[in-house]
């Protein structure tokens, strides 16, 4: 009486955590590529991203195409090195297709990731965590954060064992040598992801600089500029920025549509646009050619950071908002 029952259990056991009993080669390719691909787009649409091959996070905000090379480069990297892995380890004729098939099948759980992480009550807690800071989170939000933390990293881990087993599979491999192959490729995959992804053509993120303060009247300039940008987005208009203000390179980066969805997450985290208060100017060591003007943005919310760079033409090169903290970063 209990046969039905068990083939019910066993088959979905089979389906989660070895689907490739069911589909492989092609067929899990195709499968696989269209969660890849939805994935890439549902986290692009709120700038989350596959910054490698298992790390999921919220980047700078950028063209959605970023976020689909990513979400690809993530798979295929990975696999590349593990089909290279498994003729060198196999007995076996190891196939590309089924390699790379089972792989992309096996990104799957990332489409829960993405659901999870774009849903409104998770953007919510991540925009009061990101504005305010762990110590002002009621318990309740506390308690969501810690779940959902626990959520993803199960659904992490069962991503990372269906790419074992869609390896082991697929080359016909096990044991230690199979592990330490696994655990080498994904490793150097999540690096070479990362790098690939920072190669991208976009919007650059400002990384931490050698620099000393400055004095300079240079920052007057720098407010007039970050001024008439800022206080246009709150009337709703994203404009294209003149030779005359901008570089060539930041004016082609800083596109309309970065800008209207920079100013919704913006809105979202500091709330409406005030004014500038001047702190400091910085230059930079190895770049003197540069001056990095920091203001503290008055919001009706919060006061963030608005780090604005100009060249020694007084053209913009660099425009950044982000959570106050008194150390430039």
């Amino acid at each position: 009486m209990d046969a039905p029952h068990t083939r019910t259990t066993s088959a979905w056991h089979l389906w989660l955590f070895n689907p490739f009993h069911f589909l492989a080669g092609g067929q899990a390719l195709v499968w696989g590529l269209a969660c890849i691909a939805l994935t890439a787009w549902l986290g692009g649409i709120f700038d989350f991203r596959f910054t490698g091959v298992i790390s999921f996070q919220r980047t700078a905000p950028a063209p959605l195409w970023h976020a689909i090379a990513q979400g690809l480069m993530a798979w295929a990297i990975p696999s590349a090195l593990l089909y290279i892995g498994g003729r060198l380890i196999s007995r076996s004729r190891v196939r590309p297709i089924d390699v790379f098939g089972t792989l992309a099948l096996a990104r799957a759980p990332g489409l829960l990731i993405a659901l999870l992480v774009v849903s409104p009550p998770f953007r919510d807690l991540t925009t009061s965590l990101i504005a305010q800071g762990i110590s002002h989170l009621s318990i309740a939000q506390l308690a969501l954060l810690s779940s959902v933390g626990i959520v993803l990293i199960l659904l992490l881990v069962w991503m990372v064992l269906l790419m074992y087993r869609a390896f082991a599979i697929s080359c016909n491999v096990a044991g230690g040598r199979a592990i330490a192959v696994f655990i080498a490729a994904i490793a150097l995959g999540e690096v070479a992801t990362g790098t690939a992804g920072r190669l991208l053509p976009g919007t650059a993120t400002p990384q931490t600089v050698a620099s000393a303060p400055v004095q300079s009247e240079q920052h007057q300039l720098a407010a007039q500029l970050a001024t008439q940008i800022l206080q246009a987005h709150e009337q709703g208009r994203f404009e294209a920025l003149g030779p005359e203000e901008a570089i060539e390179s930041f004016r082609k980066a800083f596109t309309a549509e970065i800008q209207r969805h920079s100013y919704q997450q913006l809105r979202q985290l500091f709330g409406t646009f005030e004014g500038l208060d001047f702190v400091e100017t910085h230059s930079i060591e190895n770049q003197p050619h540069l001056l990095i003007h920091r203001f503290r943005g008055r919001y009706s919310t919060a006061s963030p950071e608005v780090r604005v760079v100009l060249d020694q033409d007084g053209k913009l090169t660099g425009l950044w908002i982000k959570p106050w903290q008194d150390q430039m970063q």
